[in-house]
């Protein structure tokens, strides 16, 4: 294992691709590797399912006529847990991941589960010719992972994708109510890595296993960067769970 002193998101997301997939995905012990069988396979990809139906729900409330079906897009795909139950609803499907590993997995469970309507890429960047024409774009728990500046630009682009009338759903967190202490050592984790592992052996986790950065949102900036793209109607959905406040924000494009 090659080891860095500053974390590198994107180098710890593939790290998990290749060790952990599931548990990247929902970090749950009962999704580690050594864990994951038959049963909890089941109870992930069911709750993808719950997902995908709760979400499209929210958007037929709030978006009345608004989703059509032809294409899809999850971004952060992981293994496929939402990009499968997506593939039943819409002719079809692309999922973004930036790790090659998770990507493998993904192909690998859709050809288990019969599923051709779907095709895989690393970035937005090969969709560049698809602009305007996506129903619907969809990313979950993928954002906090990425630095606002950073994750600002890609969901512009996602926003572009959409054809007049579509909807993204995109999930972010905007607010950490910890004292400034945590939030100086939290810092300082994804910049001097070894605090990270003793963190991790403090936590009851393997030494080594790659940060899972947790970054904050502003719904103010990225509101008002939307606006220009097209983005006249949202909705926010909001949850709070150990002091952490996240968003689920519905935007449709005019």
């Amino acid at each position: 294992m090659k080891f860095r002193l500053s974390d590198n998101s994107d180098a710890s997301w593939e790290t998990f691709g290749k060790t952990n997939p599931y548990y990247g995905v929902l970090s749950a012990d009962k999704f580690r590797r050594g864990n994951i069988n038959d049963e909890t396979l089941k109870e992930f990809f069911q709750s993808g399912e719950i997902h995908v139906d709760q979400t499209l729900e929210l958007v037929r409330s709030h978006f009345p006529n608004a989703l059509g079906r032809a294409a899809a897009l999850d971004f952060g795909c992981g293994v496929g847990r939402l990009v499968l139950p997506l593939a039943t609803r819409f002719q079809h499907v692309v999922g973004i991941d930036i790790s090659d590993a998770y990507i493998a997995e993904a192909v690998s469970n859709c050809a288990r589960a019969g599923t051709t309507n779907v095709e895989f890429f690393k970035t937005l960047d090969a969709l560049q010719p698809r602009r305007g024409t996506f129903d619907f774009a969809h990313s979950y728990i993928t954002f906090i992972h990425i630095d606002f500046e950073r994750g600002r630009k890609i969901i512009e682009d996602i926003v572009r994708l959409l054809r007049p009338g579509g909807v993204a759903a995109l999930h972010i967190m905007f607010r950490r109510d910890i004292g400034s202490a945590r939030r100086v050592l939290n810092r300082l984790r994804t910049t001097f890595l070894p605090l990270n592992w003793i963190a991790n052996v403090l936590g009851g986790r393997p030494a080594f296993e790659p940060l899972m950065q947790a970054n904050v949102y502003s719904l103010d900036a990225l509101l008002s960067a939307l606006h220009p793209l097209g983005v006249r109607s949202s909705h926010v959905e909001v949850s709070h769970n150990a002091g952490n406040w996240h968003a689920y924000l519905f935007v449709q494009k005019d």
